[in-house]
């Protein structure tokens, strides 16, 4: 399995618990390619020592000279559109890949998903937050570009991808076409979006399980997904997503995702010295949140076990 991500030195330790969760979980060879510059060596070689023969890491610098004209909005860093360059400029003979965002961990084998037949140019998973393109939470231009206003909305999060398909459609020119003609709240995600236009292969949602997937209030999803699918992404996941919410992050203060004590069990295997952060806009959105009832959590929602990475954890 070809699987990568994308994370600048800044995030490494993210990208090292992810790699770490991906080491304890597969039974399959893989091939794990890092996108992202400014990492040290240090910070590589303590990844490097939880590779083995059967599972390789590799990290590439980019040449963001070489993608100066790619504009993205309020400052983000290039490493957030990696996942639409990667199958032109970074894996531009490769078949098949797998992409996740560094703030996620893995839970299980993903034989069975890499092994998925995909009709599209993409697999990936409903946003849980958003749904559909005219979703009420941002603006996005679904209505100047002429989509429907329930088209499909995919997270970005994790995505199983057809690259010589993504390249015959050309996604990755019209995605950064898109990004050059709008603002776009959510970037690279939004842009794919309008590129796609629904017409992306809709994965079980365990296979990206979000926060919003735990809080009911912001919960759009379920006016489009079973309560069924829906539980097993919350109590069941095979990726945890750790992306941006009321939750907080599990490697900040207040973090009170399920998620938290799981992620930063392997943030203690990968390096003892870690140390959470405080994030003073985050911590205060959360607390409003909590006070306006925006934080209430599906009931199915519990402290995740330190055995679904290793049956001989213990706390």
């Amino acid at each position: 399995m070809l699987v990568f991500t994308a994370a600048d030195g800044n995030y490494a330790l993210q990208a090292q618990v992810w790699f770490r969760s991906l080491t304890k979980t597969q039974t399959s060879d893989v091939r794990v390619v890092v996108f992202g510059n400014g990492w040290n060596q240090r910070d590589k070689d303590l990844m490097i020592s939880f590779a083995s023969s059967s599972f390789s890491v590799e990290f590439r610098e980019v040449d963001t000279t070489r993608f100066s004209g790619v504009k993205l909005k309020n400052r983000f860093p290039l490493a957030t559109a990696y996942n639409v360059l990667a199958p032109k400029y970074f894996f531009p003979n490769e078949q098949r890949a797998i992409y996740m965002d560094a703030d996620t961990i893995v839970t299980e084998d993903l034989r069975a998903l890499w092994e998925t037949d995909l009709q599209t140019a993409v697999g990936a998973v409903l946003d849980a937050h958003i749904v559909w393109a005219a979703s009420p939470s941002m603006w996005r231009p679904w209505r100047e570009e002429g989509l429907e206003p329930f088209t499909p909305y995919l997270n970005t999060g994790m995505m199983l991808m057809d690259l010589a398909r993504w390249r015959d459609e050309k996604i990755t020119e019209r995605t950064l076409g898109f990004l050059e003609k709008y603002e776009l709240p959510c970037v690279d995600q939004d842009a794919l979006n309008l590129v796609l236009r629904g017409n992306f292969d809709q994965l079980h949602p365990r296979y990206n399980s979000m926060p919003f997937h735990h809080l009911k209030m912001l919960r759009y999803l379920d006016t489009v997904e079973s309560d069924e699918k829906i539980g097993e992404a919350i109590m069941n996941p095979a990726i945890i997503h750790f992306h941006r919410s009321f939750l907080g992050k599990p490697w900040t203060y207040g973090c009170s995702h399920p998620g938290t004590k799981l992620w930063r069990h392997l943030a203690h295997e990968v390096n003892p010295d870690w140390s959470k952060q405080f994030e003073l806009i985050n911590s205060a959105r959360s607390v409003v949140a909590g006070f306006a009832g925006m934080k209430q959590v599906d009931k199915r929602s519990i402290e995740y076990p330190l055995e679904m990475l290793d049956q001989d954890s213990t706390t």
